[in-house]
């Protein structure tokens, strides 16, 4: 497990010292999500069902998160970056303070396809913040006049904000049918310690699609959509990260 985690690490490094060249860094990209694959199986896969701390789902919500990235074609540096940073993170936590504590979900296709939903939701919308924080920083620099570079051009800057509210739709029917998943298949999915994490879902599902509706149909964009874009998100960590960091080291 060392070894992994060290060469995942490794990966993810070499893809950020590589940033500014878009082929190299999408290499290292794929070395790492493919490494991070087989760690995210070592770390989550027992004989018993899926051993699930918040060290393990930082490290799964990251993998799926590359992965978005990848797929999403995002080429903006900055948000690479803190991606990237984000799985550092995850896995230089896991090997400095391994959490032995584990909630170990039994396998079953419904908790299979509620575990997969949420996650997929989670990350999808995660690389949506993070892409949406990082058009705030470009926004205030154009105001400013600041030109650095190609990516700063308005074209530019409209074709990352489409691209944005894909991610935003995306997310936010994954974490639809997240939820519906979970009151379907998840027995007293309101009792077992998750009723603060539900809460604070459905919380941000009502403001992503409020968010959605002002797009569709008042055109919102720029500094008024990326607020409550983190506002949700905010809300979402806390009820799904905040809630596991409680049972992992307060109960």
């Amino acid at each position: 497990m060392t070894y992994l985690l060290l060469a995942t690490l490794l990966a993810h490094t070499l893809a950020v010292a590589t940033i500014n060249q878009f082929s190299l860094t999408t290499w290292f990209m794929l070395v790492a999500s493919a490494l991070q694959t087989w760690l995210c199986g070592s770390l989550l896969l027992t004989i018993s069902g899926w051993a699930f701390n918040v060290q393990n789902t930082v490290v799964l919500v990251s993998w799926v998160a590359n992965i978005t990235v990848l797929i999403a074609h995002i080429k903006i540096p900055l948000v690479r970056f803190l991606i990237h940073i984000i799985a550092v993170a995850g896995i230089l936590w896991i090997m400095a303070s391994p959490t032995t504590t584990f909630n170990l979900k039994p396998y079953g296709w419904q908790m299979d396809l509620h575990i997969l939903l949420s996650i997929t939701a989670y990350a999808v919308l995660s690389v949506s913040s993070v892409l949406a924080l990082v058009l705030g920083l470009q926004i205030r620099r154009m105001k400013n006049n600041v030109f650095a570079a190609q990516n700063m051009t308005v074209n530019h800057l409209l074709m990352n904000e489409e691209k944005l509210f894909k991610l935003v739709t995306s997310g936010w029917l994954l974490l639809t049918c997240a939820l519906l998943s979970g009151v379907i298949f998840v027995d007293n999915f309101l009792s077992q310690g998750m009723g603060h994490k539900v809460t604070f879902s459905l919380i941000a599902w009502i403001l992503f699609a409020l968010l959605i509706f002002g797009r569709l149909t008042q055109g919102w964009r720029g500094q008024t959509a990326i607020k409550l874009n983190l506002l949700a998100m905010l809300l979402l960590a806390i009820g799904y990260l905040g809630s596991n960091i409680v049972l992992d080291y307060f109960i």
